[in-house]
């Protein structure tokens, strides 16, 4: 960095995202850490919290679930996190396991043991996360399904009982079956019940048909399934599996070392599951639940030509505040931000230097409450973006309410109690200034 300190903000944006182009690291995802004493009953991780400043920067930062303590040793922004999701948490969430020669038997186990990790902290369970899972070579063989095994034991017991086949890749044959596990008809269910469909797709190699292979990614992702590709070793095929991966590829294709490495990332892939936001279409309506401080997250399609679009929460009980951002995938309330204060003279341990942010946050702004009703009307920029997200915050202990999304050419904004709020281009571009 060669700037002044005024530019730390957008300088520590620009390099997450330089190394993440690296494949070296640097988001803000919740990433694997020393352990930590998280209460008197759970170990946690160590992982870098939310930052004021820095809340446009990253997809996702802070902790999945609960939040412990400052770490020992550390700067204040680094904290203990039990990285389970949130109860309130609805996913139909799959995997494609590669149980291909190349992978070799213990590299397989490994395989198997993340995957019962990961179900673990992801709230499987009736009325919450359904999972379905795919193991293949050249035969393809559903584990379990979306619509059978609800409760968490049954899916890791289905998992013990995979084969190992010891042969091809095809991955392509794989994705297909993929595509009749996660139909409506056999289990998956719609996005206005506020259900966020996830497969992660996890290979050492590269697949015996490559064309078959991403014409079948294509089919899902039309679909709105969001894939998320898994390459593990030096085998793999990245111009394949940034193909198969939801766009961008940054955020959605995950370079392991070796299967090892899966245990190391399993808390970035639980941050990833966690706070992938509901696609919903316009002039729709979802009805959901949380608890309190407790977050849900959509991605709106922008369909309209007025350039306005009108979300109206109806409560049925508690209380919720909105907030809204068209480059951030999970905005938050800037009261979940923390100031960082670090140290700046080692012979005075006095001596701190407290970074605060002061630029307009205008996509962080919440709706108005009256008559059971949070209104927001939001203001599509002048840049080329077709998807507002969209952030819910429990206030009350339980939450349960409906959103209804509507393009304001269809319906008219001026009559409702709306909170007009703009968001400038300039907000595309993250400033900050900071004080000693």
């Amino acid at each position: 960095m060669t700037g002044d300190i005024a530019q730390l903000s957008t300088a520590a944006k620009y390099y997450s995202t330089f190394l993440l182009q690296l494949k070296c690291g640097g988001d803000l995802y919740t990433g694997q850490g020393p352990v930590c004493q998280f209460n008197s009953t759970h170990n946690g991780t160590c992982s870098a919290d939310c930052i004021k400043g820095l809340e446009d920067s990253s997809t996702y930062c802070g902790c999945s679930g609960p939040k412990g303590q400052q770490c020992p040793n550390s700067p204040k922004h680094i904290r203990c996190c039990l990285d389970t999701c949130s109860q309130e948490l609805k996913m139909d969430l799959g995997f494609v396991l590669d149980s291909s020669g190349s992978v070799g038997p213990s590299n397989y186990q490994l395989q198997k043991q993340f995957t019962k990790d990961l179900l673990g902290r992801v709230n499987v369970g009736p009325n919450k996360t359904h999972v379905g899972i795919i193991n293949y070579s050249n035969l393809a063989q559903v584990l379990t399904s979306l619509n059978t095994d609800y409760a968490l034991d049954q899916k890791l017991r289905q998992v013990n009982q995979s084969i190992y086949y010891r042969s091809g890749t095809n991955t392509a044959l794989a994705l297909q079956q993929a595509d009749t596990v996660f139909s409506y008809s056999n289990g998956r269910r719609p996005s206005e019940e506020g259900v966020t469909p996830v497969i992660f797709v996890i290979t050492d190699g590269k697949s015996d048909n490559v064309t078959a292979t991403i014409q079948a990614a294509n089919v899902l992702k039309q679909k709105n399934i969001v894939l998320v590709s898994v390459g593990v070793g030096i085998g793999p095929d990245l111009n394949e599996l940034y193909a198969i991966c939801t766009p961008p590829a940054n955020e959605n294709y995950f370079a392991m070392s070796d299967y090892n490495a899966l245990d190391q990332k399993l808390s970035q892939f639980t941050s990833k599951s966690c706070s992938e936001p509901v696609t919903i279409p316009s002039n729709s309506t979802v009805t959901v639940e949380i608890g309190k401080d407790k977050y849900r997250f959509l991605k709106v399609e922008i369909t309209l030509i007025g350039k306005k679009i009108l979300i109206t929460v109806t409560l049925f009980n508690g209380n919720v505040k909105l907030f809204h951002s068209f480059t951030n995938r999970n905005p938050k309330d800037p009261d979940d931000f923390i100031d960082y204060e670090m140290k700046t003279g080692d012979n005075d341990p006095s001596v701190w230097t407290r970074f605060k942010s002061y630029f307009q946050r205008s996509s962080t702004k919440t709706g108005t409450t009256k008559n059971g009703e949070v209104t927001l009307v939001i203001d599509k920029p002048d840049d080329n973006v077709d998807v507002a997200y969209i952030g819910i915050k429990g206030i009350e202990e339980e939450n349960k309410f409906e959103v209804k999304f509507d393009d304001c050419d269809k319906v008219d904004c001026s009559k409702s109690n709306a909170s007009i709020t703009k968001l400038s281009i300039m907000l595309a571009i993250i400033s900050a200034l900071f004080i000693l």
